[in-house]
């Protein structure tokens, strides 16, 4: 009688041991499978929070500076600006161009930079609803007069606001 009730015991502890190890593997999944979705919701909540526009475009073509004005108009705060991606297609010489142009604390060819921040009362550099900024941007080529310029402008999470411009 004490030898089964050790064998039954040991086949019991297996049996309980066997499911914990069965089962931790089930609950790592379902906790990884629980932190992408808060990911994933954390996420769209931003794309949805973010809103911004473009005020103005200004060039004074034959020239390849411009600038733009941006409004923050959503509640997401705006601040990876080396995250953002610009887009800028144009006319010169009689052929379209399209240039991506990079973010850069100093303005140069083939980059853009924040050369005045409006309004900027609540985080220092930081765009708060509400609040401004004017871009100014440097292309390769020449832009051609009585040509159009479009720009597409996209945040770090993927909002992207197109504006077109008649040069």
């Amino acid at each position: 009688m004490g030898l089964s009730n050790a064998i039954s015991g040991g086949i019991i502890m297996f049996g309980i041991t066997y499911v914990i190890f069965t089962f931790g593997g089930f609950t790592d999944q379902a906790a990884l499978f629980s932190d992408a979705t808060t990911e994933t919701s954390d996420l769209e909540n931003k794309i949805l929070k973010t809103l911004f526009t473009i005020d103005s475009i200004i060039t004074a073509a034959p020239a390849s500076t411009f600038t733009i004005g941006i409004t923050n108009t959503g509640i997401e705060k705006l601040w990876a600006y080396d995250k953002f991606d610009m887009i800028i297609t144009y006319d010169s010489g009689g052929t379209t161009y399209t240039e991506s142009l990079e973010y850069a604390d100093v303005c140069g060819v083939g980059k853009w930079c924040i050369t005045l921040f409006t309004n900027d009362v609540i985080d220092p550099e930081i765009i708060n609803q509400g609040e401004s900024i004017i871009i100014e941007g440097t292309i390769s080529r020449v832009l051609q007069s009585g040509t159009t310029m479009i720009v597409v402008i996209s945040t770090d999470n993927g909002v992207v606001v197109k504006e077109t411009k008649l040069v």
